[in-house]
């Protein structure tokens, strides 16, 4: 047993000294990128489960790691989802698991906003560090995110894909999440398992209760409509105009 303890903290030391910001990544890329687009389409039984307010779920192990994929709905506007989503720096808030998050950089070309970002995740008193790339386009309601490879990693590799939808008439979205992850070299499966379900598994068990949050600060109540035709939930609702005033002579 003290055999394998000592092992365990070795290989942990050894993959928690790794990260290094000054040295690029030893590879451009194994895993294929998502694109800015649409989901992939559900099966009539899996649009039938999600309809029914399940989430539907997939993880397959992969050699070196693990793909995921989840789609689920979220009792919010896709705005206040995309609100959890984006705000990186409050990941450590709101991510079972994650320890600090810290931007480095980023910024936006043809409408898609770029941001830089360090994660480090908390493992058994050490920490594993990485670094990604968080590109958001609002006019494909699509978020993609790959490793940073000018920057050396804990990870082998990363992708992601965020999706959001709306739902009766956007007070509701459908989330999609889909990522896979590669780690380098063998580790104890505690630490495997701990991995897996934080940048996996967890991902996605967050954002409703985070959006819920969001929506009892900002106040949930609906406005008064008086007599307009409003849809969505305050403070994103919308209502028509009122109707002219009668004419009088």
């Amino acid at each position: 047993m003290r055999v394998a303890s000592v092992l365990l903290l070795a290989v942990l030391a050894s993959f928690s000294a790794a990260d290094d910001p000054s040295k690029p990544h030893d590879h451009q890329g194994k895993l294929d990128k998502f694109k800015l687009g649409p989901p992939p389409a559900l099966s009539s039984s899996e649009r039938a489960a999600v309809d029914a307010g399940k989430t539907v779920s997939k993880t397959v192990p992969v050699e070196g790691g693990a793909r995921a994929l989840a789609v689920f709905d979220v009792a919010a506007p896709p705005a206040v989802v995309w609100a959890c989503i984006n705000d990186l720096p409050a990941y450590p808030r709101m991510v079972p698991g994650v320890h600090a998050t810290k931007v480095y950089g980023g910024g936006t070309r043809g409408g898609v906003k770029t941001t830089l970002v360090t994660w480090t995740l908390k493992l058994l008193g050490y920490s594993v560090t990485y670094h990604l790339e968080f590109q958001h386009s609002p006019s494909a309601s699509a978020a993609a995110f790959a490793l940073d490879y000018s920057r050396n990693s804990d990870i082998d590799d990363t992708v992601g894909y965020w999706h959001v939808a709306p739902r009766n008439g956007g007070s509701s979205s459908r989330v999609t999440y889909s990522a896979a992850l590669l780690l380098k070299g063998w580790f104890p499966k505690p630490v495997v398992d701990f991995l897996l379900s934080t940048t996996l598994g967890r991902a996605t068990q967050w954002v409703a209760t985070e959006a819920a949050t969001r929506l009892r600060k900002e106040g949930t109540s609906a406005a008064p409509s008086h007599g307009r035709r409003c849809t969505g939930v305050w403070p994103f609702r919308r209502c028509a105009p009122p109707p002219a005033p009668p004419c009088t002579r």
